[in-house]
């Protein structure tokens, strides 16, 4: 179990520095700088909680093990969630002095990754 959250941690994390990696891109080709927004710790937190929403329901349905549940909620989930860049995004867009896309930051983060992952273990229950 040990060795299964520590791959599962690896890839999460591998796969939230790929998305990174991903947004700089795109803004680097259409010849932006900084983002104005953190789309991509929004875009990880939402796509790690679908993830988790459906291993949830995959367990509770008995189609994964709990083993499994743990591997990939603890491992790839946590991995690829961050909520320590999350918490200093909010804090620099309002040292920014852009406390409107700081709340706008927060108030994505519940109504989607609650959202998101509350709709895929439903769906998936």
């Amino acid at each position: 179990m040990v060795v299964g959250v520590a791959v599962g941690s690896g890839v999460g994390a591998q796969l939230r520095f790929a998305t990174e990696r991903l947004h700089a891109r795109a803004r680097e080709r259409r010849g932006l700088g900084r983002p104005s927004f953190p789309w991509a710790t929004l875009t990880v937190n939402v796509v790690g909680s679908v993830a988790l929403g459906a291993a949830a329901a995959l367990a509770a349905r008995g189609v994964i093990s709990s083993p499994w549940l743990t591997v990939l909620g603890i491992g790839l989930a946590g991995g690829l969630t961050t909520f320590s860049t999350f918490a200093l995004d909010v804090v620099s867009l309002a040292r920014d002095h852009r406390v409107a896309h700081a709340v706008l930051d927060i108030a994505l983060h519940l109504a989607l990754g609650l959202g998101a992952g509350a709709a895929m273990f439903h769906i998936l229950l």
